[in-house]
């Protein structure tokens, strides 16, 4: 078994790669070419077992690259922040080029490769393509895409996801810290199913849940919740 991991240098990301490395999978670590520590990746993730990939991010050199790796598991962790989309000087709509787009050109390349892998996508819940939101828009239709690529996939829709991270994001935390607690006041009247859909997650288990989700049986499904802990 082999597993391409995209987006293996987020907060999740990372974590995905150790874990599978830990199990004994074969994975491969996909590094943006330009990346400023690039070094430091490769560093990390050999010393895990993982190879590191620097395929540039172009559907045809992605599309050769799967062919020739042929990965039971595509891994599809990709997405921004406004702060780091502004450091690299991204124009426009941010989550349109990269969760959404880069998500899209992952899948394509995937779909023409013939290699047939399982697409792991990690969402986010209140994805939806008529969202107002625009990251929660773009993420409804990564969903779109990746659904209907003809291969099997399963999507995961945590809620916040809570740890120490490269970029600190307060508001994010906050966030979370603010609706555990109301959701734990939720819980006590009843409402034990809305604690479970929207309360918060760490990297670790989130990266176990999406291991586990990709190596079941079942696929063609989306999980939140209770259900990715």
């Amino acid at each position: 078994m082999t597993a391409f991991v995209l987006g293996a240098t987020g907060f999740v990301g990372r974590e995905v790669v150790r874990q599978l490395c830990v199990r004994g999978a074969s994975v491969v670590a996909h590094v943006r070419p330009d990346s400023r520590a690039l070094a430091d990746w490769q560093a990390r993730f050999t010393a895990l077992g993982a190879t590191v990939d620097t395929t540039p991010w172009d559907q045809g050199a992605l599309t050769d690259r799967l062919r020739a790796l042929a990965p039971s598991q595509l891994y599809l962790l990709i997405g921004t922040t406004r702060a780091r989309a502004k450091a690299e000087a991204v124009p426009g709509n941010i989550y349109e080029a990269i969760d959404l787009g880069l998500t899209a050109t992952a899948v394509a390349a995937a779909r023409a490769s013939s290699a047939a892998p399982r697409l792991v996508y990690l969402s986010s819940i209140g994805a939806d393509p008529a969202a107002r939101s625009p990251y929660l828009a773009a993420r409804g239709k990564a969903e779109a895409a990746v659904t209907g690529a003809g291969l099997p996939w399963v999507i995961a829709r945590p809620s916040f996801i809570i740890g120490e991270r490269d970029e600190r994001r307060l508001g994010e935390r906050a966030s979370a810290v603010v609706g555990d607690a109301l959701l734990a006041v939720a819980w006590l009247f009843g409402a034990r199913r809305l604690r479970d859909r929207y309360r918060s997650t760490c990297a670790d288990v989130l990266a176990s849940a999406l291991i586990r989700l990709a190596e079941s049986p079942d696929h063609d499904r989306i999980v939140d919740g209770s259900g990715l802990r």
